[in-house]
């Protein structure tokens, strides 16, 4: 099996789904955040405020293409991931790319209770997803090979669409 990248908003569901996933599919699970927390010792929120978003995206890059190495994998990505068009060139060649789609108001609801999300650290924290979201959307739609609703629904439901939208792709 080829990997399988998930890509969307934070608050999109691709941790969950992706462990979900992965056990469906009896592939590997790969967070790139926790891989990145690990190798670092420090949340990414510490990273974030320590060493700032640059230092972060390279670190996503080079933890991408180490997994992206790897086969069988499901790999739950960064929302940020495709502001680097080399990585979604990776991920494309490598496997497949889900784009997991949340609207607005559900994608607040899931980030809003936790308060880990470094670019939503401000003011206004939902004018700033609403801003993210806006200037992503596009990207997530030209990286992935197919695009799944999250809103309201279980991981497992996702990660049974997505395995379907995959059949479907072959």
């Amino acid at each position: 099996m080829q990997n399988i990248y998930l890509v969307g908003m934070m608050g999109s569901g691709k941790t969950v789904t992706g462990r979900k996933l992965a056990k469906m599919t009896g592939g590997d699970f790969v967070d790139l955040d926790e891989v990145i927390e690990t190798k670092n010792q420090q949340s990414i929120p510490e990273i974030f405020k320590q060493k700032g978003e640059s230092f972060f995206r390279l670190e996503e890059s080079i933890v991408l293409k180490e997994m992206a190495a790897k086969q069988n994998c499901v790999i739950a990505t960064g929302g940020g991931i495709v502001l680097e068009g080399n990585n979604v060139e990776l991920m494309r060649r490598t496997g497949q790319v889900v784009y997991l789609k949340g609207s607005l108001d559900v994608l607040w609801e899931r980030v809003c209770i936790k308060n880990n999300r470094p670019l939503l650290d401000n003011d206004d924290p939902q004018g700033s997803l609403a801003k993210i979201q806006k200037e992503r959307e596009t990207m997530y739609q030209k990286a992935s090979h197919c695009e799944i609703d999250t809103d309201h629904q279980s991981a497992e439901a996702v990660a049974k669409k997505i395995i379907k939208a995959l059949e479907n792709l072959k």
